[in-house]
């Protein structure tokens, strides 16, 4: 299968390419470049999107339970390819015979939480998704049974209580730093529920991937310049402090803006909950509108959705990007999503593993 005509926005922040083709075989991306510079195989499905955009299958890094055939689809159908579950069950089998269907988003998941005895989500929330550790070496077991079972990403609480005006237990450094040495000693990220910053500073002590939530206080400029400084990538859920309310949108949108100023490398997530919240189902427009009102780019936006999120989920060897070897999870959009980031909105063609999922008007 070959794209031509349309402009390509490759996801790695490239300058856009246009009159692009991109040749698909099988479920992988075979050859990209400009019109002219790329032999199109005689025997090949040719679909022209003159005057649309090309660009990778969008991530959202933060989402919870959604093992819903209807919201998977819905997601896929709308050009989020991928979706990352970041605490539920640990139905890691489920998540296997779910890829199995390409109309499906795909889904990596980390399971249950690590944290401690009476510590978050436990409360609280009560939540059951929860594996409680009690000591460095229950947190290294915990992880590599979770890694095991089918983990694609370890899930820690450094949630101390500040947000919900009460103190609640919490991971040690030490605890913190056993989980992230065994998952890394593995190949598997680990992701920090963070929501003030006295909880930050022990998330980049035990050497964490990435920080899931903008904080909603106010942190240092030194304390964000360290967590540019490691190389931590942040996921700031700013539709969760719209939907969840508390007046914390304001200052997660300018502590988000004071983070993409300081160089922070920074992937799209909406702490989606189909369950109890009325999230954004489909493409992250609203996370999008946010994010561009802390003044990140439409190409930051881009990035953000494509190739930061395939790295937070330890995807981005074959995901987040459309390059050759790459699994081919494609978007058209009409329009110029530089110019409004809302054209991202009006999906024409999606393919998912190198699948024609949804096809309006090119063929």
């Amino acid at each position: 299968m070959v794209l031509t005509g349309g402009t390509l926005i490759d996801g790695t922040g490239a300058p856009p390419l246009p009159d692009a083709v991109v040749v698909v075989r099988g479920d992988r991306i075979v050859e990209v470049g400009r019109a002219g510079d790329v032999e199109v195989p005689l025997s090949a499905t040719v679909i022209d999107v003159h005057g649309a955009t090309i660009l990778p299958g969008v991530i959202n890094a933060h989402v919870h339970s959604v093992y819903r055939e209807s919201s998977l689809e819905a997601w896929a159908h709308e050009g989020v390819t991928t979706v990352r579950d970041l605490c539920g069950p640990a139905q890691y089998a489920l998540v296997h015979s779910l890829a199995l269907n390409p109309r499906l988003a795909r889904v990596v998941a980390s399971g249950p939480f690590i944290t401690v005895p009476n510590g978050y989500p436990i409360v609280p929330w009560g939540s059951t998704n929860a594996v409680s550790v009690s000591g460095p070496e229950q947190a290294r077991v915990a992880a590599n049974q979770l890694i095991d079972q089918g983990a694609d990403i370890i899930k820690i609480a450094l949630e101390s209580g500040a947000d919900f005006g009460r103190p609640i237990p919490t991971l040690s450094l030490q605890e913190a730093a056993a989980v992230v040495e065994a998952a890394h000693g593995r190949g598997i990220p680990v992701s920090a529920h963070v929501t003030t910053s006295p909880d930050l500073p022990r998330a980049l002590d035990a050497g964490v991937d990435d920080i899931a939530h903008m904080v909603v206080d106010y942190p240092s400029s030194e304390l964000l310049a360290r967590v540019v400084r490691q190389g931590v990538v942040w996921v700031p859920t700013l539709e969760l402090w719209r939907v969840v309310g508390y007046g914390h949108e304001p200052r997660a949108v300018s502590n988000l803006r004071r983070f993409v100023e300081a160089g922070g490398t920074v992937a799209l997530g909406t702490d989606f909950d189909g369950y109890d919240a009325p999230f954004q189902l489909g493409m992250p427009i609203i996370e999008m509108e946010l994010m561009q009102q802390a003044g990140m780019s439409p190409m930051q936006i881009i990035v953000a959705a494509t190739r930061n999120a395939a790295l937070v989920s330890n995807r981005l060897g074959d995901l987040g990007t459309v390059e050759v070897g790459k699994i081919a999870d494609i978007v058209v959009v009409s329009g110029d999503p530089l110019r409004d980031i809302h054209a991202l909105a009006d999906v024409r063609l999606v393919l998912h593993s190198g699948v024609v999922i949804r096809s309006d008007g090119f063929d």
